[in-house]
């Protein structure tokens, strides 16, 4: 299964990836939104496409919002985990309306986002 990464500070990007690939996981990263829709675009017909994304919030450029709805256009299966230090009722209400979509404030610490990840794993794909 594929996880996709997508953070501008590679320190975030790097220990996310080190730790779930870790945990077994096949992990991608991408600095920004363009990188990570060539990612999912490249990935849509292969066997084993990305089946979740786990982005930053904020970002230069796109948003992390944004991206999810761009990704979700282009793989409408995808499951996404927004990340941010700078969240309120507003973004979390927002994520949960973009399905298969859930949200994580940071700091956190690994486990936490591990459960986010098994819990989307634990629920059934929409057709």
């Amino acid at each position: 299964m594929k996880i996709l990464i997508v953070d501008d500070e590679s320190g975030t990007r790097n220990a996310l990836k080190t730790g779930l690939t870790s945990f077994g996981y096949q992990v991608l990263a991408a600095a920004d939104a363009p990188e990570a829709l060539k990612i999912i675009e490249s990935s849509i017909n292969t066997v084993e496409p990305v089946e979740i994304m786990v982005t930053d919030l904020r970002m230069p450029g796109v948003n992390g919002l944004e991206l999810i709805r761009s990704a979700k256009k282009m793989s409408p299966g995808l499951a996404a985990i927004l990340m941010t230090a700078y969240g309120d009722d507003h973004i979390r209400e927002e994520v949960t309306n973009l399905g298969r979509c859930k949200y994580i404030d940071k700091p956190f610490v690994p486990g936490a986002l591990l459960n986010i990840i098994e819990e989307i794993l634990a629920v059934q794909k929409p057709m």
